[in-house]
């Protein structure tokens, strides 16, 4: 999994104004305030979870590319047996921008990765800094809501609902939290 390959979804987003807007974060991704004092991890480089899910290096995008696949394959099935279209620019945009605020939340020391101190968490981040770059409303709240009903933000649109739980099934699908959810049945 690499950049190119979410470069390659973010093409799928027909709105080009978004399409643009999606690309700029994921190729320089960086915060608005300038006096925050974090850097940003290396998006290639950076695990999606320390000890949960796609743990390895690059596990953010094995994770991302994931999920925004999942998205797009489920919005099509939804619209063939239901006849019910979803907002895909949305959905693949949040997709791809969902966990962008993990690049200020780990960082590497030696050859591990830890949290930073910073008291925000990921999604706060990411959902502030796409409020002040402008996105859509709409994406704004798929990213802010994709912990579920228990988050902060509960998910109110059909976009919302179904990212969370393609979220939640692929991290639980991969690795470290799939072992954890068969002992958890066993």
């Amino acid at each position: 999994m690499s950049l190119k390959e979410l470069m390659e979804l973010a093409e799928l987003i027909k709105n080009k104004e978004l399409r643009k807007k999606v690309k700029e974060v994921l190729l320089k991704p960086a915060l608005s305030n300038p006096n925050f004092k974090y850097r940003p991890a290396s998006l290639t480089e950076v695990p999606a979870s320390i000890n949960w899910h796609h743990i390895e290096r690059g596990g953010l995008i094995k994770h991302t590319v994931a999920v925004t696949k999942l998205c797009i394959k489920f919005a099509e099935v939804y619209e063939e047996v239901y006849g019910k279209k979803l907002d895909k620019d949305s959905l693949i945009a949040a997709a791809l921008l969902h966990d962008i605020g993990k690049l200020w939340t780990y960082e590497k020391k030696g050859k591990a990765w830890r949290e930073t101190n910073i008291n925000l968490d990921h999604t706060m981040l990411g959902t502030a800094e796409l409020y002040a770059r402008g996105f859509p409303e709409s994406v704004i709240h798929i990213v802010a809501s994709h912990f579920g009903e228990n988050g902060p933000t509960p998910p109110q649109t059909p976009e919302a609902i179904l990212f969370h739980y393609i979220d939640t099934m692929d991290a639980v699908m991969e690795g470290n939290a799939l072992q954890e959810a068969i002992l958890r049945i066993f």
